[in-house]
């Protein structure tokens, strides 16, 4: 299956996003002279991160979904932001912004009291979580030592976008212990 993640043809108004599927014809591309060994500083630090088995079903979220965690992250820059993802069948369908009470450029951290809300609200609505996100201002999007580390929810996506070029570019991850691989995603109208 190629890649459905290149949404530069798409008719939001939001900026282009590259993807860094690995079957993608997209590679993700890096201006900064230093990015490269910075990328591979990162991905030695975040020992573990692999490729995704290409049997595994990819991620599914809505284009609404898609737009609102861009929207998101473009909003709350230089801070990161962060944000849960609930759905039916796996698939993202409702974006729940969080505060990110830590209020950094590099960390991110929710409220507990603010997370039961969110799950009640998703049981209500007969969803339930399905995916994490969150930004990486000035970093790629790979998951970090610590958002491995402080991984609650190894059955939910980890979605990450990366603020660090020109155009934002989204990662999804599994996280399971102490290892992170990708994972594909899919947008659907």
């Amino acid at each position: 299956m190629h890649c459905t993640n290149s949404v530069n043809n798409t008719q939001s108004n939001l900026p282009s996003v590259e993807c860094r599927h690995h079957l993608c014809q997209n590679p993700v591309r890096f201006t900064e002279s230093n990015r490269l060994s910075r990328l591979k500083r990162v991905e030695v630090a975040a020992a573990g991160v692999g490729r995704a088995n290409l049997i595994e079903t990819p991620f599914p979220m809505t284009r609404a979904v898609w737009d609102e965690i861009i929207r998101d992250s473009l909003e709350k820059k230089p801070n990161e932001t962060c944000g849960l993802l609930s759905g039916r069948n796996g698939s993202a369908q409702t974006v729940w912004r969080m505060e990110n009470t830590l209020k950094s450029p590099v960390a991110f951290a929710m409220d507990p009291k603010q997370i039961q809300q969110v799950f009640h609200k998703m049981a209500l609505r007969g969803e339930h979580l399905v995916g994490i996100y969150h930004s990486h201002p000035t970093a790629p999007p790979i998951p970090s030592p610590e958002d491995i580390a402080f991984c609650h929810y190894p059955e939910a996506a980890y979605l990450i976008v990366s603020l660090a070029s020109s155009q934002p570019v989204l990662g999804c991850f599994r996280i399971e212990g102490s290892f992170a691989r990708e994972y594909p995603y899919i947008v659907r109208n």
